[in-house]
């Protein structure tokens, strides 16, 4: 009998009369989804696989996941956490994942797979933001909005700033209008406790209301290219891969969005936001993951903690 095989007739007990089938391969995703390494996640599934197997009768869920969270424990104890928070209810939602940086250095991509390991589907991009604000308010009004990031300074009048490179001004111009409806889409996802992802050239670590990168449900991290060439090699491919989004205006303007990155890396540090750096994007989709990880497992802590307090504190109801 092969593994498909297996995966089909390994019967798991939810209730007295209710069951499901065992598969290893949704036991890899939600491995794969806590940041574990592609080898351990077949070893662990495939020993629990033959427990299973092994088993005269079928193992109720709660055991199932005690003996994965055990198996995973004896490798490494971190991911067992995970695994637990995972499984769990889910105390710590939502978590909200901010995303800076400039065009062209994987931000979307990143995004993209981060979505798919965490299995969260509400993705925003600021440039749909800005798209939005766009339709909606006239270019006489607010001519920076009607530009590119990198390009914002041209539209600024009267100049403003002369002390500083007024492509920083231009961007911080831009950033400050569209940043308005990047909170608001922060504060709906809060409400409604719905995981999300928002990445995008606008998260400018000044710009946001300190107050939502104080608060513990939100994350930001900055992620950037430190090789020029690469850089601006991987800004061509885009431009061939994205018919309306032509790679000349990048490159011309290349300068300018790396000084961008620049003034971004400063602020971020100042700031003391995590700043990840993405030549290697499976190093970097890593780093990313254990950091919204260690967030989730402490939310959790939080949680339950409140949790708890509010059980022992609860008046006991009359007979």
């Amino acid at each position: 009998m092969n593994v498909d095989q297996l995966d089909n007739f390994l019967k798991i007990r939810l209730r007295k009369d209710r069951y499901e089938y065992f598969s290893k391969g949704i036991l890899s995703t939600s491995l794969h989804s806590i940041g574990m390494d592609s080898n351990l996640i077949f070893e662990i599934a495939s020993k629990v696989e033959h427990i299973v197997s092994e088993a005269s009768d079928p193992i109720d869920k709660e055991k199932l996941v005690h003996i994965i969270t055990s198996e995973i424990n004896n490798f490494d104890p971190k991911m067992a956490e995970r695994y637990s928070v995972f499984e769990g209810e889910q105390s710590y939602k939502p978590i909200i994942i901010l995303l800076a940086g400039v065009p062209g250095i994987g931000k979307s991509t990143i995004a993209s797979q981060l979505s798919q390991r965490l299995e969260i589907s509400h993705i925003i991009g600021t440039d749909m933001i800005r798209q939005v604000l766009r339709q909606t308010i006239s270019a006489k009004l607010i001519p920076e909005l009607h530009s590119s990031s990198y390009e914002a300074y041209k539209m600024l009048k009267p100049k403003i700033n002369p002390i500083l490179r007024q492509s920083i001004v231009g961007y911080e111009e831009q950033c400050r209008h569209v940043i308005v409806g990047v909170e608001s889409a922060i504060q709906t996802a809060l409400y409604s406790r719905e995981n999300s992802i928002i990445e995008g050239v606008h998260l400018a670590p000044n710009i946001l209301d300190p107050s939502v990168l104080a608060e513990a449900h939100v994350i930001m991290i900055l992620l950037y290219l430190e090789e020029k060439e690469e850089h601006k090699r991987r800004i061509k491919a885009r431009g061939t891969e994205v018919e309306f989004r032509k790679s000349e205006r990048y490159i011309d303007a290349f300068s300018e969005i790396r000084n961008i990155q620049t003034y971004l890396v400063e602020e971020a540090t100042k700031a003391k936001i995590p700043i990840i750096e993405t030549s290697e994007s499976g190093e970097a989709l890593k780093k990313i993951m254990d950091k919204v990880w260690e967030r989730i497992v402490v939310l959790d802590k939080q949680e339950k903690k409140v949790e708890k307090k509010k059980k022992k504190t609860k008046l006991p109801i009359n007979q």
